[in-house]
């Protein structure tokens, strides 16, 4: 497993201040400004009763003291003001860069590696991004406003430890430790949330699993005729019981906490008071430095509770931050534009996997061992096996979506880990069992592209040749008809078996040399799928085609079959060949043909069935 990221807080703040550069560079500048105004508004209102009450001790004229006075208080309306102008352009523009952060997941998402994707690491990793950005209040909406109020903390402990420093530094000590002190007792709290997260975690999910079960559509059926509705509200009510016991603890020791920090912070204000009318008594300071002081007392200690309780969130951010980096970081291995051109993407050549080796986790079980294929060019190869015989990840090593953990596939002599990896993906036009469509037009779906870059003639071809023109030229507006109703008020939905009709003709719009076909026509009902057959050496004409199928009846048009089991390469031969040896082809054969003859106790007509 790749190892995550770890970069200390500055290194990530480094890394988000030039991402900002690039995007949105006008929000550094937003941001600096608000840290200024937040440190320089609290001095000046720490100043202002000094000043007000030096200019009367001083017996200075009316008009001075009016003037100086309204002078003050307005540039602090302006200087407020100002700032919540700023306040409302760096919460628009740290939502953008919310968006841009959330693009740069998306991109790696839909560009990297295929095996990243079925690496559960990087899933997990990638999830937890998508959520890290996911929301007005997400953990990359709050890194601006973060930054912010620790800088403006900083500089503002700063501005009033200098102002203290000119009474008694022991003042600042001593404030500094009963900060310190309070900061501890609040840690605990964070401890405390930290070591029983998973138990509110499992309660919430538990909870969020019954509410979306609730609103699942494919689900209402099942609850309904297994009157799960009770069951499901009992687990609801369980959880929520847990939950609020989990909240009961919660409270309990934040109340204990907030009540030493209440007790501490009268003790740190009552001595620092106490320290400061002493003075004034004596008369080692003017009323106006009092008043002074006292502001500034107030303000240090503050100053330096908000930035010591802030560190908690610093660390979680940077945790997220860590997360996130080492989503974006984590390893590509195929070759892109440094990879060799493939040339001819029309002209089908030999495809050979040579003994390949394939597990999906490290020291897991082989799921295809030792394997060995050859299928020359222009071939059309049924392979047939039991589920879990490793079919569909023969398919994926020959396409190049993931590669073997040993062995190699060669594609024209070329082993295609030296290609250009998206230039060899355009070889293939492929029809899996778990299939994507976007809710588009047909037309843009068999295209996979805009309708103004789509070939609407090309586009009717293909869907007469998988047999679903039919039924997309009786729709109103025909290939331009909107597909999925839960998306568009106007869409359509298809059956199961029409899909797989729209995703071969979406197959064959690319015009690839090599067609993959695992399980096509799963969903058809037999009529089709004879139908398909009937034209399927017209279809696949000059182009190499791997068929996967359980349905032994299905591969006989096929050149060559392969059955395939534990990995390995049990039997090949034509359709006849096969039945002729007896062997394990033929009994499962024999098996699926037995449901459809009139005397079980009968051979079936091999040349009906």
């Amino acid at each position: 497993m790749e190892q995550d990221k770890k970069y200390p807080v500055l290194q990530n703040l480094a890394y988000c201040i030039r991402e900002t550069r690039k995007a949105y560079p006008k929000l550094l500048a937003f941001c600096l400004l608000i840290i200024l105004l937040n440190c320089l508004v609290p001095v000046i209102t720490a100043f202002l009763p000094k000043i007000v009450i030096d200019g009367i001790t001083e017996g200075q004229p009316l008009r001075r003291l009016l003037a100086v006075t309204g002078g003050l208080t307005a540039m602090l309306a302006v200087l407020s003001g100002f700032r919540m102008y700023l306040e409302k352009l760096v919460y628009w523009n740290k939502f953008k860069m919310n968006a841009h952060f959330l693009r740069l997941i998306t991109r790696k998402g839909l560009t990297t590696d295929y095996r990243n994707q079925e690496n559960e690491h990087f899933r997990t990793l990638q999830n937890e991004s998508f959520a890290s950005c996911n929301g007005n209040f997400s953990y990359y909406a709050q890194i601006y406003d973060t930054v912010v109020l620790f800088f403006s903390n900083l500089l503002g402990f700063l501005a009033f430890a200098g102002i203290l420093s000119t009474l008694n530094p022991l003042l600042i000590v001593f404030l500094s430790l009963t900060a310190l002190v309070s900061f501890f007792l609040n840690r605990r709290i964070s401890k405390w949330i930290e070591g029983n997260r998973d138990e509110k975690a499992g309660y919430e999910h538990r909870m969020q699993y019954v509410v979306s079960a609730a609103d699942d559509v494919r689900a209402a059926k099942d609850i309904r005729l297994y009157r799960m509705a009770a069951w499901l509200d009992g687990i609801y009510e369980k959880n929520l019981k847990g939950l609020l016991g989990w909240y009961r603890r919660y409270t309990a020791k934040l109340f204990g906490v907030a009540a030493a920090d209440s007790a501490l912070a009268l003790v740190r204000e009552a001595a620092t008071y106490a320290f400061l009318l002493r003075l004034a008594l004596k008369g080692n300071i003017t009323v106006a430095e009092f008043v002074l002081y006292f502001n500034a007392v107030a303000g240090f200690s503050a100053w330096l509770g908000s930035m010591l309780g802030q560190i908690t969130g610093v660390q979680r951010l940077n945790q997220s931050m860590n997360r996130f980096r080492s989503y974006l970081e984590y390893p590509e291995h195929y070759l892109r534009e440094q990879g060799k051109p493939v040339g001819d993407l029309k002209t089908p050549k030999r495809i050979e996997l040579r003994n390949v080796s394939f597990r999906y986790e490290a020291g897991g079980k082989d799921v295809l061992r030792n394997f060995s294929l050859t299928l020359e060019a222009g071939e059309h190869l049924a392979v047939v096996g039991l589920n879990g015989a490793g079919k569909t990840t023969m398919i994926k090593l020959i396409c190049g979506l993931t590669e073997a953990t040993e062995g190699c596939v060669l594609y024209g002599g070329t082993d295609v880990r030296e290609y250009n990896r998206d230039e060899y993906y355009r070889l293939f036009g492929a029809v899996f069992q778990d299939y994507s469509i976007l809710p588009v037009t047909i037309e843009e779906i068999v295209a996979e592209d805009d309708s103004e870059n789509a070939d609407p003639d090309r586009v009717k071809q293909c869907l007469e040749q998988a047999g679903l023109w039919d039924r997309i030229a009786s729709l109103p507006d025909g290939i331009r008809s909107r597909y999925d109703k839960a998306f568009w008020d106007d869409g359509i939905n298809l059956s199961g078996g029409e899909i797989q009709k729209l995703l071969l003709a979406r197959a064959l719009y690319r015009q690839p040399p090599v067609v993959l076909l695992d399980e096509p026509t799963a969903a058809l009902d037999p009529v089709s799928e004879n139908r398909l057959y009937e034209t399927y050496d017209k279809i696949m004409n000059g182009k190499t085609t791997l068929f996967i199928s359980h349905r032994l009846a299905s591969t006989r048009f096929c050149h060559r079959i392969v059955l395939i089991g534990d990995g390995r390469i049990l039997e090949e031969g034509t359709h006849e060949e096969l039945l002729a040896k007896k062997g394990r082809y033929y009994e499962l054969f024999e098996t699926q043909a037995k449901y459809y003859r009139e005397d079980p106790g009968e051979e079936a007509d091999r040349d009906e069935f």
